[in-house]
């Protein structure tokens, strides 16, 4: 009988969906013998819970300061708790439970404290009898992430600086597992941008920047960074991602034309990422989770800009601390890195050096080896 992997998220945000789906991806490219559902736990969500997702990334878009005065005030041991299970009620329990008890999972693995909660329930309840792997997305844990844990259960952290955090909240430590963020890049072949510069039309002798410039949900936050960059219109080649944001993808391509930009490619959504960044030399992003960790993976510089507050300025604090990293917090400050962008050349080839000697490659190997020795027992 093949063995049941349940994958759970929650879509605040595109962080959590974009690591569950890389696991999934990873885990039925290894094993054709693993019976694998996804769930997005906002599908199960009832109106207020809708609601609960827009109002949390309206403040994560619009009102940063409000955001991360909210995500400080959740994280401790007793307003996480009631955090959690105030949070469960905009869920549809009942369906949840039906559907979950329909698949029956041996193991569960969450990559939002959501998910992690609701596998706890039923577990308790003895709905289902699941093992539980939580795969913590940003480079802090939040208490949201810690209020379900119990002894049996596995807590995936992406860095050694959190193991010794979790170790102080009394996490037993044979649960906890430094991995890293686990991903799974279609693309793996390092050598390959020539290749990719040609296909793209770019000159291969200057350098290449890949920005994520769209924002999420019709943002245009980023538009101002990326005006500054654009503006200095540098001998560079400059790719730009908007994703799904038609907006932001219409005003970087007027401002491109406006201030006649050369060597530069403008997309919406695209599903080549890591083909891209290993065309670049350094990227420029928001400190999302997920986005971030794909740039550790390729070991790619990084210029990071607006910060959404919360979970985001835990990643600037650990990137920038490593030295894979630089904060602008101003569009002005970006705008004057890109000016001198020759004189900034040795501060891009530090951040190279410092992320050279990282090691993330093996994070989605190492959860899938953990999975299947669970399964085992």
């Amino acid at each position: 009988m093949k063995k049941r992997i349940l994958i759970v998220y929650a879509t605040y945000g595109s962080g959590h969906k974009a690591i569950a789906k890389y696991i999934n991806n990873y885990f039925l490219n290894k094993d054709s013998e693993l019976e694998i559902k996804l769930i997005d736990m906002i599908s199960y969500s009832k109106r207020l819970g809708k609601l609960s997702k827009s109002i949390s990334e309206n403040l994560m878009l619009k009102h940063p300061i409000i955001w991360d005065a909210l995500f400080k005030w959740a994280d401790h041991k007793y307003t996480s708790h009631f955090t959690n299970r105030v949070s469960l009620k905009w869920f549809d329990k009942n369906a949840l439970k039906k559907d979950i008890m329909e698949f029956n999972p041996d193991l569960t693995i969450s990559t939002h404290f959501y998910g992690s909660c609701i596998i706890t329930d039923f577990n308790k309840e003895k709905i289902i009898k699941s093992k539980l792997i939580t795969v913590i997305t940003d480079y802090e844990a939040h208490d949201l992430w810690l209020d379900h844990y119990n002894k049996e259960e596995y807590i995936v952290v992406p860095s050694k600086e959190e193991r010794h955090t979790l170790l102080k909240r009394k996490i037993d430590k044979n649960h906890i597992k430094t991995f890293g963020i686990p991903i799974f890049p279609k693309e793996e072949d390092l050598s390959k941008k020539e290749q990719i510069l040609d296909k793209l039309k770019l000159n291969k002798h200057i350098p290449t920047c890949v920005c994520f410039a769209g924002g999420g949900n019709g943002s245009t936050a980023t538009l101002p960074y990326i005006k500054g960059i654009i503006k200095s219109n540098q001998n560079i080649n400059l790719i730009f991602i908007a994703g799904n944001n038609k907006k932001a993808y219409d005003k970087i391509s007027a401002l491109v034309e406006k201030y006649d930009v050369r060597n530069c490619l403008v997309y919406g959504f695209v599903d080549n990422v890591p083909e891209l960044l290993q065309a670049s030399d350094f990227v420029v992003t928001k400190p999302g989770g997920a986005q971030t960790t794909e740039c550790l993976y390729f070991k790619k510089p990084m210029l990071l800009i607006k910060s959404s507050g919360g979970q985001e300025n835990y990643n600037i604090s650990y990137f920038v601390k490593k030295g894979y990293a630089r904060i602008f917090k101003t569009p002005r400050a970006i705008y004057k890195y890109f000016n001198n962008l020759e004189r900034n050349h040795n501060d891009i080839e530090r951040m190279k050096n410092k992320l050279s000697m990282s090691d993330n490659k093996d994070a989605m190997k190492k959860l899938y080896d953990l999975a299947k020795d669970i399964l085992k027992k």
